[in-house]
This record gives C-alpha cells, sequence and structure tokens, in this order.
C-alpha cells in the first residue's frame, strides 16, 4: 500500500524509540513482577515489608517521568537525552546486579535499600518520559498511530524479559520449580545484568541510529494562534 506524503515518516525514528520503551517500561514492569520476591530473598524481609519497600520502585514515576520530558525540552538535544538517561538506567541495573543476600540488613540497610531502588528507578522512568517526549515530533499528523506502536513495545519487552527470569534458575544449574537460595541469588543478579546490558546496547544505537527530529524546540505559531484564540 502506498501512503500519501503527509502521512509517512521515518520507521528508523519509531524503531528506535519502540526499542528504548522495551528497555524502559518493559523492564518497569518486569521488575516490579520480582522485586517483591527479590526483596524478601536478599535482604531477610517479610513478605508484607518486602512489598513495601518494592512498592518504592514504580512510585517514582510521579517524579520520573515528568523529569525525563522535563529533561528533554530544557537540555537542547532530546536524542542526546533519551540516550544518555538510556545509559545511566543500564548503569543503575547493573549496580542492582551487585547486591548479594546478607549485603545489607537491619534499619539502616533497609533505608538503604529503598533509597538505591529509588536511585535505580528515577534514570529508568525518566528515559520513559523522554522516549515520549519525541513521539508527538516524529510526524505529527499520525502522532496517535505512533504512540499506540512505542506504548505496546513495553508490554512486550516485560513478557521477553519475564520469560527469560523464568527460566534463569534452570539455566544456572538448579531446580526450576523449587531453586535453591544461592541459585536464586544468582539467577537474580544475571537478571539485572540483562537488564542492564540490554540498556547499555540500546542507549548505544540511541547515539547512532536516532536523529533530532527537524524542529524540536520551534515554538508553532499555529497552536499559539490557537490558544490565543486566533
Amino acid at each position: 500500500k502506498t501512503y500519501p506524503k503527509e502521512d509517512r515518516y521515518s520507521f528508523r525514528q519509531v524503531a528506535m524509540l519502540e526499542l528504548t520503551y522495551v528497555v524502559n517500561f518493559g523492564s518497569e514492569l518486569a521488575v516490579v513482577s520480582m522485586l517483591p520476591a527479590f526483596c524478601e530473598s536478599t535482604f531477610g524481609l517479610p513478605k508484607h515489608i518486602a512489598a513495601l519497600v518494592a512498592a518504592s520502585y514504580p512510585l517514582v514515576n510521579l517524579v520520573g517521568r515528568p523529569a525525563g520530558g522535563l529533561l528533554s525540552d530544557r537540555m537542547g538535544s532530546r536524542k542526546t537525552t533519551m540516550a544518555v538517561l538510556t545509559l545511566v538506567m543500564g548503569v543503575g541495573f547493573l549496580a542492582m546486579s551487585m547486591i548479594r543476600p546478607g549485603s545489607l540488613s537491619g534499619p539502616s540497610g533497609l533505608v538503604l535499600v529503598s533509597l538505591l531502588l529509588m536511585l535505580c528507578a528515577l534514570p529508568r522512568s525518566a528515559s520513559a518520559g523522554a522516549t515520549f517526549a519525541l513521539v508527538p515530533l516524529i510526524k505529527r499528523r499520525v502522532t496517535g498511530q505512533i504512540a499506540g506502536m512505542v506504548g505496546a513495545y513495553g508490554n512486550v519487552g516485560s513478557v521477553f524479559y519475564l520469560a527469560i527470569y523464568s527460566q534463569l534458575p534452570a539455566w544456572m544449574g538448579g531446580d526450576a520449580k523449587e531453586p535453591s537460595a544461592a541459585i536464586l541469588a544468582a539467577s537474580n543478579s544475571a537478571f539485572f545484568q540483562i537488564l542492564g546490558v540490554a540498556s547499555l546496547v540500546v542507549g548505544c544505537l540511541c547515539y547512532v541510529f536516532l536523529r533530532e527530529p527537524k524542529g524540536s524546540f520551534a515554538e508553532d505559531s499555529t497552536d499559539s494562534a490557537a490558544l490565543a484564540g486566533g
């Protein structure tokens, strides 16, 4: 099918935004699913406390997503902002992979765990905000279509990550149904490493393949006139 010129857009741009949403929002959904059990097994927390600590991870979205959009507006390059936030997100996941059972304990350890989770979640949620700062700039006429495609890949990413996570105990040589504590710890570490490496790769791809949309920071006189009642 041949589309009118006014409906055409660079698919490479959309593909890169889809990949970034796979690693930022997709990782959020995947991590939220396993984080309570991770906190319980790694830090020896009761179930209800582990759930409360894990809740700090998605809660950061209230600040992180708007911050990512604001940075995209203010930093002068939406492409660079997107790439840097994705790379920092990868570093955060790699830092999470180094946490081992018994490494933190007591009230002070609980506070540090919560802070670490929030610090790890901040660039991840900011990356998601920066993604949708770019979506309307690809092709205004079909913004809804592009937003729908990019948003769908967040769920694709979560399914992909959780499918890997479910197989990690068996790949580590343990019982997939009832893994030992050592196998479970190794699986958790490997999972965060996978998230981290995927984020670093996509961040680098942003630098190479994502293009700064034309007029990213230009004022739209048509919209200004409409808002003014002109």
